[in-house]
């Protein structure tokens, strides 16, 4: 991007890319109608619908009198299509304010390549930044597919839930653990957009600084009055697919401790740490000195694969609950098990004394 004698970007849209957030959104090409599986926060603040609002829904919804029949086409037309696409769309918010709405859409497949959701975002961009044609700035859009592209190759593990979640009563813990995962990928956005100019052609991001929103994030969600959260995360460069995969982790990690660890007690602390190894490589550990893991617990080792948690969901039923009973874990402990696997990682979980201590080692290089 052109850069100005102050040292600011002079592309207005370069500078919404950095300043607003994006709205997320997940559909299900396999229920009737590809309906909305799942909307992030942004999305309720951007529309003004509410999640119960969308969920279950066509899109369509935000179409209105100011919606241009050709756009519409262009976006069945990329539907179709089966790729990686974008359209600009006039669409409306619940208090029927139209606005222009750059839609960037990539299908989500499956470990056998079955397409199982839509994964969009999507942007309020200016009548100057967009067009009557659609045309947005080429620099900016390339940055945002390829952000894009990057994200939602790590939905793989959760849209199977959230799939799920559509066709079934599911219980609000369940639902909570479905949300947070996909904030953690938002933030991920948020950090490879604002890496730089250069950040959509280099493969690695300050996985220290995004490590650190998470667990900020996560600790204002799981507030527990005086448990008090200490973060310490190097600045360490990692490839986006580690960094990702280390937050998903971290989030499982940490939303554990604060849910679970304190039972019964106001005080008490969980250390995050980011660090280098001497010996190589990198380690992330959360350690709390809370209640300690339940006599006879193995977690996480020992849960089912998600593909077993898929088919035991669609299988049962009744309502939904995705969290782990009787000892068993549940898909938190899933997922943690097929991201330390896919990350070649060594897990361990140690029970001093006080509480519990999980660490995480891998090697940074590529």
């Amino acid at each position: 991007m052109a850069i100005s004698e102050n040292g600011r970007e002079d592309s207005r849209v370069g500078q919404a890319i950095r300043h607003s957030p994006l709205s997320i959104v997940l559909t299900d090409p396999r229920l009737a109608d590809n309906p909305i599986t799942y909307v992030n926060e942004e999305f309720q603040r951007m529309s003004l619908y509410s999640r119960e609002y969308a969920v279950g829904r066509n899109c369509r919804f935000l179409q209105g009198p100011e919606t241009d029949p050709a756009d519409v086409e262009r976006l069945r037309e990329g539907l179709r299509g089966g790729e990686q696409f974008q359209v600009t769309i006039t669409n409306h918010k619940a208090d029927g304010t139209p606005f222009r709405n750059q839609l960037l859409i990539a299908p989500v497949h499956d470990a056998d390549g079955k397409l199982t959701a839509y994964f969009g975002v999507q942007r309020i961009v200016s009548d100057d930044a967009a067009g009557t044609d659609g045309a947005v700035d080429d620099e900016s859009l390339a940055l945002l597919q390829e952000v894009q592209h990057r994200v939602k190759n790590h939905l793989a593990m959760v849209v199977s839930m959230i799939r799920i979640q559509a066709t079934r009563e599911i219980t609000t813990e369940s639902l909570k653990a479905v949300s947070r995962r996909v904030e953690a990928l938002a933030l991920l956005y948020d950090e490879l957009l604002n890496a730089g100019d250069n950040s959509y052609k280099s493969r690695d991001i300050p996985a220290g600084a995004y490590l650190s929103r998470i667990a900020s994030v996560i600790s204002g969600l799981e507030a527990r009055g005086a448990i008090r959260v200490n973060v310490e995360c190097d600045d360490i460069a990692m490839p986006v697919d580690h960094a990702a995969r280390l937050g998903l982790l971290l989030s499982e990690f940490l939303t554990n401790a604060l849910e679970h660890a304190f039972k019964g007690r106001e005080a008490g602390f969980v250390d995050v740490r980011f660090y280098k190894l001497s010996e190589g490589g990198v380690r992330l550990s959360v350690e709390d000195d809370g209640n300690g893991m339940p006599e006879g617990s193995n977690w996480p080792f020992g849960a089912a694969s998600i593909e077993n948690q898929h088919e035991r969901a669609e299988r049962e039923d009744g309502e939904l609950d995705t969290t782990g009973h009787a000892q068993k874990p549940g898909v938190g402990g899933s997922i943690v098990v097929a991201l330390t696997e896919s990350l070649g990682a060594s897990l361990n979980v140690t029970k001093p004394k006080r509480g519990t201590i999980i660490t995480v080692d891998i090697d940074s290089r590529d």
